[in-house]
């Protein structure tokens, strides 16, 4: 689901070494070090930002707390990350990643004299680029000058994290357990007599306080049919109740949506079309004959879900490999999905669900539409 990027980002920024250990990096590492050596690569430039930071956040554990960060993986010698913070601000930031060296993005002369380390000329490998904004790519422009070249490598990025690692889906079970508590506290202060936005304020505060560093919420103010961001107009009370709430933890996200007031035939329909969705995500099943399943026993679906069924989540609340109806994709083992299936009355059901590599599934998160 698309929702408003806060202004301020909160929670634990620290590197948890008893959740991600450093050995976890070498093995992260080592696609990225063979593809490296096979294209030729004198170095490769990894960024990412506030907003946007999947390949920075596995390969670096930094996630940007604002602005952009860069790490500089050179084919031979220590790594190097440029984060857009002061120089104040460093030793905090150290305590993010593995990577020893870590300066500040504002004195541009330390990306400079990484660049004269690396020689004369050579290809220099770039992921994340697409996401930089024109002006910091002019001054890097700038730097490389005509002696090195830039070769888009996203899809290194994508073979190395086409499939969840074990500690990462630990970190994502843990983001659903926070999930989940903020969906009940948004479905308890419904339940008490609380309008739209005070319930939703009530989860985001119950996620905060369980350290997270980024919470969404969406509500509904007519009814279940739209969902709209926070728009501080207190005092709404509808009939029905939808909100949807998503947060990231450590780096990964878990979603979850909120509904009650429906009829009890669209809360019926929808939760046993998810029972339908959750039985076929299996591995190396056939997204389109999935979906297709699904639609034998779902009905008109909900606009808010713009016609997909979920979509794989993990370092960005929307991964990609959407199940639709023309997906020509197998369920990847090793994944971790969010399902969502709803009636336009507004009854949505939602899960996490993790594929292991065993081909089992796990139910991370359930909500189905109440009363």
């Amino acid at each position: 689901m698309l929702t408003v990027h806060p202004s301020i980002m909160l929670g634990s920024y620290l590197w948890d070494e008893d959740l991600v250990p450093s050995d976890e990096f070498d093995l992260r590492m080592a696609p990225l070090k063979a593809a490296m050596a096979e294209r030729g690569l004198t170095a490769m430039l990894v960024y990412g930002d506030a907003r946007e930071h999947q390949a920075l956040a596995f390969f670096t554990n930094f996630i940007p707390r604002m602005r952009w960060a860069m790490a500089l993986f050179p084919a031979k010698g220590a790594p190097r990350l440029l984060a857009s913070m002061s120089s104040r601000d460093m030793p905090a930031m150290r305590t993010m990643t593995w990577v020893p060296d870590v300066k500040s993005g504002w004195e541009w002369k330390w990306f400079e004299e990484f660049i004269a380390m690396l020689g004369e000329s050579g290809r220099i490998g770039s992921m994340g680029f697409d996401l930089m904004t024109p002006l910091l790519f002019n001054q890097l422009d700038k730097t490389l000058v005509t002696r090195f070249f830039l070769v888009p490598c996203d899809d290194i990025a994508d073979v190395a994290r086409a499939a969840q690692r074990p500690r990462e889906i630990s970190i994502i079970r843990r983001a659903s357990e926070i999930a989940r508590a903020a969906r009940d506290a948004i479905a308890a202060h419904w339940a008490a007599g609380g309008d739209l936005e005070n319930s939703a304020l009530a989860g985001e505060r119950v996620a905060r306080s369980m350290a997270v560093q980024d919470v969404r919420t969406l509500v509904s103010r007519d009814g279940g049919r739209t969902l709209e961001p926070y728009a501080a107009s207190f005092g709404d009370r509808p009939e029905k109740l939808l909100a949807y709430i998503a947060l990231k933890y450590l780096g990964y996200w878990a979603e979850s949506f909120v509904s009650s007031g429906a009829s009890q035939q669209s809360r019926t329909q929808s939760s046993k079309t998810l029972d339908v969705l959750i039985d076929g995500l299996q591995a190396h099943a056939p997204v389109g004959t999935l979906v297709g399943r699904v639609l034998e026993r779902a009905g008109p679906q909900h606009p808010a879900l713009q016609g997909s069924f979920g979509h794989r989540i993990g370092l960005s609340p929307n991964e990609g490999r959407l199940l639709v109806t023309n997906s020509r994709e197998t369920i990847v083992p090793g994944t971790t999905y969010a399902l969502r299936v709803g009636s336009p009355e507004g009854a949505i059901a939602s899960a996490m669900v993790a594929v292991k590599a065993d081909g089992k599934c796990e139910i991370l998160l359930r909500s189905d539409p109440k009363e």
